[in-house]
């Protein structure tokens, strides 16, 4: 099905959350397509820490931030270790120079209020969660891989949402992007014991012929910790793609063999419409 929206391989695609922009948000998730990056880094990779020349990603991140009609100098950036910390990005992020505005040190997910700020998150087989309250006006974005989701990142992103912004739980409104899904991601016997205890013995199930090795389904691991936490589950989208599956179009660390880019999920407050944008719903 995602094939019937992919152009010719120079067209950029994204998938946007439905609704958010008429909300009041600008959201978006970059595939790989329509960047001018070249090798195993083809062609709209954002990552600068995976060796891809550092021209290139410059020009495909404002690629991306044009799209959203946002600065690129004004994405603010998590240093993302594979935790669970949650920063908040206030009114002095934007005081800085564009130079002075490095990644959030061992942070994996970026709360703020602040017009003018947009939030960025790297993935390549991880999951992006990206969320909005349009009630308290309040985005943020979180970079979920298996030590994170197992700590519980993505609750832990409400619960700074409804303890520093006054936000409700069942205002807040996230979407997961596309991420390694159950049917590419296999993990060892004491990665997939975690995620039972944790969530239940349903999300990780024994691969068949592959002795102590178990097939691991983060996004329905990350929307119980937010259903637990409170988010409605009419609140909640799935883009419901596999990047292991469509490294065609999208970036997969396991499916490319460790060398490849990154995609970028942005988000932020203050959208400005433009024509020939995806929605998740397309891809429901």
């Amino acid at each position: 099905m995602l094939g019937n929206w992919i152009g010719g391989h120079d067209t950029p695609i994204w998938l946007e959350p439905s609704g958010w922009r008429a909300a009041g948000a600008h959201a978006a998730f970059s595939f790989r397509l329509g960047g001018v990056s070249q090798g195993p880094f083809a062609s709209l990779n954002a990552g600068g820490h995976v060796g891809d020349d550092a021209s290139a990603v410059t020009a495909n991140r404002a690629k991306i931030a044009a799209h959203l009609s946002v600065p690129v100098h004004d994405i603010a950036m998590a240093e993302q270790v594979h935790g669970s910390r949650v920063a908040l990005v206030g009114e002095d992020w934007l005081e800085l120079a564009p130079q002075q505005r490095v990644p959030f040190a061992a942070t994996d997910a970026l709360v703020t209020h602040v017009r003018g700020i947009a939030l960025g998150i790297l993935t390549a087989d991880c999951v992006p969660v990206l969320f909005f309250d349009p009630v308290q006006r309040v985005v943020a974005a979180a970079h979920s891989g298996w030590r994170g989701t197992v700590e519980g990142i993505s609750s832990r992103v409400v619960k700074t949402m409804v303890e520093v912004y006054g936000c409700r739980a069942q205002n807040v409104r996230a979407v997961l992007g596309p991420a390694i899904r159950r049917c590419c991601y296999e993990v060892d016997e004491s990665v997939a014991g975690a995620f039972i205890d944790r969530f239940g013995r349903a999300h990780a199930t024994i691969r068949p012929g592959r002795p102590g090795k178990f097939l691991l389904d983060l996004p329905s691991c990350i929307r119980k910790d937010l259903l637990e936490a409170g988010v409605s589950p009419h609140h909640l989208q799935d883009t419901g793609v596999c990047t292991a599956c469509r490294n065609d179009v999208l970036f997969s660390y396991r499916a490319d063999g460790g060398r490849t880019g990154r995609q970028l999920a942005v988000v932020g407050l203050r959208a400005k419409r433009r024509g020939g944008d995806l929605s998740c719903d397309q891809f429901a």
